[in-house]
């Protein structure tokens, strides 16, 4: 019954349309990515909060404003199965814009400059506060690097009130915000509409609590100096994701401002209706599992991995779809190079054909302007439908595999003359689908489960990953 009371909003959202639009190909690009964005705290994953709808009146929606995230997602198309290679942003960043998963190495961005030989213009707006790599800027005409999301906002509104959408080439803009990611210190932001701020820090705290929690690094780190091993108190508990919600919500309402701003300023250009608008997060974060530092994005679990992923183009795209096959980051480079006829370049070595994304072209269907796919209805099925999410964890070392059900979780035993070699005997078995927190190990009740992802495992050879056998 709750399900379906949270089913409600996203099909009374999906079905306020403005008629049938024209269809034609794709201009430009727009991919937003944020770190720490878990998915089940998302209203548009059915969250029970609603951190990522902005509210809009039917006079605001006919007038193109509805662009929350929860509206994103009912007018594109969602992704509930989506996962990144690690809770470590630069390497999530890095999958995004080189197609890798790069759980060996850290993948060589190709996404811009594939854009850029196709003839786009490349602009990049960066949140460097938790620092990415050099190399992100690979491709890219300029790539503006701020230390916070409000001052990436600026540059990037300040950029499309100038550029001229109708008579330049595509562009491809990239923005990265840290959004929601620890420390746990909404801000506020001021709503258009009442002119008055917006305090996200208080937006779900109950004022009443005895709680006094910040969610701030200081906090963190003098619990967790206490020997803390367990969570903090219920009430404390409770304020912590408070707090995160309150970035989650934070977040969704500045990609609201940066999209209705665009939509604005760009509206006889109908520079909106045609960009592909990519919208994903590039890890998640952990809020209240026994005996893990609150904030860490390093455990090798459906908290620090599974994301949000929309894909958007009303202008020839069939949306208002909910998509369940396991997907990954790395996926995105190679799908948006597909859409746009760019030449990726060819990743080198078999360590990289075995971590390189996939096009999701087969699961979109076919976009106004891309030609039919030749998969049938039941090989798409069965290609996308088997497939598994990789992902690592660094401290301690582990790999993790994650089916639409299953996921499974391996240590890595470090050596010189076998490096990242795979402790199959230290293999835990989680059904994620049973047991969202996956906290209760089902190897001894499936073992036929683990068999068969140790396997999945062990077909990564090519990837540098060799398989200690278990023991009978």
């Amino acid at each position: 019954m709750l399900r379906m009371r949270l089913l409600i909003p996203l099909l009374m959202v999906a079905g306020c349309t403005d008629g049938v639009q024209p269809r034609r190909p794709p201009r430009h690009v727009l991919l937003i990515t944020v770190e720490g964005l878990r998915a089940d705290h998302t209203s548009a994953m059915l969250y029970q909060r609603s951190t990522t709808l902005q509210p809009v009146t039917p006079q605001q929606r006919a007038e193109g404003k509805a662009l929350s995230l929860d509206d994103l997602a009912a007018d594109g198309v969602l992704f509930s199965q989506a996962f990144a290679p690690s809770g470590n942003a630069p390497q999530g960043v890095l999958s995004v814009l080189g197609g890798e998963r790069g759980l060996q190495e850290q993948p060589t961005p190709m996404l811009a400059q594939a854009m850029l030989d196709a003839g786009m213009f490349t602009v990049a707006f960066v949140n460097d506060s938790n620092g990415l790599p050099a190399q992100v800027e690979q491709g890219f005409h300029a790539c503006l690097r701020r230390e916070s999301d409000l001052k990436v906002l600026v540059d990037a509104v300040r950029w499309f009130d100038v550029h001229d959408f109708g008579n330049c080439e595509g562009v491809f803009v990239w923005v990265h915000l840290a959004g929601p990611a620890f420390p746990f210190s909404p801000g506020s932001f001021i709503d258009l509409s009442t002119k008055q701020p917006v305090d996200f820090a208080g937006l779900y705290t109950d004022p009443d609590s005895d709680s006094k929690m910040t969610g701030s690094l200081e906090e963190r780190d003098a619990w967790w100096a206490g020997r803390q091993s367990d969570l903090p108190s219920p009430a404390d508990r409770e304020r912590l994701i408070d707090l995160y919600d309150g970035g989650v919500a934070e977040m969704s309402f500045q990609i609201w401002y940066l999209l209705d701003f665009l939509q604005f300023a760009t509206r006889s250009d109908q520079a909106l209706d045609e960009t592909v608008l990519v919208l994903a997060g590039v890890h998640g974060v952990e809020l209240d599992r026994p005996g893990v530092p609150w904030g860490v994005s390093s455990e090798a679990k459906d908290s620090s991995l599974r994301v949000p992923l929309v894909i958007r183009h009303p202008g020839g795209l069939q949306g208002s779809r909910i998509l369940s096959p396991v997907v990954e980051l790395c996926d995105l480079a190679p799908t948006l190079c597909e859409w746009f006829g760019a030449s990726a370049p060819q990743l080198k070595g078999e360590a990289s054909s075995a971590h390189k994304g996939r096009s999701l072209m087969p699961l979109l269907g076919s976009p106004f302007g891309v030609e039919e796919s030749e998969l049938s209805e039941a090989q798409k099925a069965s290609s996308f439908g088997k497939h598994a999410a990789l992902g690592i964890q660094t401290d301690p070392p582990r790999l993790t595999v994650r089916d639409g059900r299953w996921r499974l979780v391996v240590n890595l035993r470090e050596s010189e003359s076998n490096p990242g070699k795979i402790d199959s005997q230290s293999a835990r078995l989680f059904d994620s689908g049973r047991d969202p927190r996956e906290e209760r190990d089902a190897t001894a009740q499936h073992p036929e489960q683990v068999a068969r992802l140790l396997q999945v495992l062990e077909d990564m050879q090519g990837a540098g990953l060799t398989r200690e056998g278990r023991k009978p």
